[in-house]
């Protein structure tokens, strides 16, 4: 597992914002966790979760010291919402292969050809902000080619159309990559298994075990029922399990 990570100076402008003293949560946490101290460094670092900061540093050195004190569901949600504030951060993509790779269990991810796997890491290699202002950039190009193409010489024009259809494609690629990010901020919601197993169901209070599912594991959330929750793993398997034993990502 990769050591802490400090990053102080952005703590202390939100520290400063919230009037909370999270620079100093945070310097005893990486302290006890240097020591040694691992359900103290824990217990700092979410003290400053619940403060209202989210950071995806104080996360990943949240799950570190969870994966220390034998908490492996724990890290790998803290690893989790980290990756989801920082998609592109290299430890933090690691502790999760690490422990995809040492839970009971390791289920493959799907299999992609070569060009879906292109246009997969294209689509979480930027962020949805950074997308959202190059999708305006292009709409800019687009609009100015072609509106000079008005004016311009015929030689000129045939450029600027073919310009327009070059980066009007990559507009269109683009806001895809846009819309499928979005859908799943707001439709699709992912949960891990935080305690050694829990039974998935045929229905809620169900007394038919489908399967049976344990710490670390990923669920995609189908539909919740009161204290139930209707999941599926990679494979499409689904059923029902007690939400207490879920934590949503």
């Amino acid at each position: 597992m990769s050591a802490c990570r400090i990053c102080l100076f952005t703590l202390l402008c939100l520290s400063a914002a919230r009037g909370a003293p999270v620079e100093h949560w945070f310097e005893q946490a990486n302290r006890a966790y240097s020591e040694g101290r691992f359900d103290s460094a824990a217990a700092y670092y979410e003290r400053i979760i619940e403060s209202g900061t989210e950071n995806a540093a104080v996360l990943y050195n949240y799950g570190n010291a969870l994966y220390r004190l034998n908490k492996t569901g724990a890290a790998r949600l803290a690893y989790e919402r980290a990756s989801c504030l920082a998609p592109n951060d290299p430890d933090i993509a690691a502790n999760i292969r690490f422990i995809q790779s040492n839970i009971v269990d390791r289920l493959p991810e799907p299999q992609r050809g070569f060009l879906e796997t292109v246009l997969w890491k294209l689509h979480i290699v930027v962020p949805l902000k950074q997308q959202l202002w190059i999708a305006l950039a292009l709409l800019g190009i687009v609009s100015f080619c072609i509106g000079w193409s008005f004016f311009a010489s015929r030689n000129l024009r045939l450029w600027l159309i073919y310009l327009s259809i070059l980066f009007g494609l990559l507009l269109s690629v683009l806001g895809g990559s846009i819309g499928v990010k979005i859908y799943e901020a707001e439709k699709i919601a992912y949960a891990i298994v935080v305690v050694p197993s829990v039974n998935a169901k045929n229905e809620p209070e169900g007394s038919t075990v489908l399967f049976t599912a344990h710490e670390g594991t990923k669920f995609r959330i189908r539909k919740t029922v009161n204290d139930w929750a209707l999941v599926s793993l990679p494979n499409g398997v689904s059923g029902w399990v007690e939400r207490t034993a879920l934590g949503t990502i």
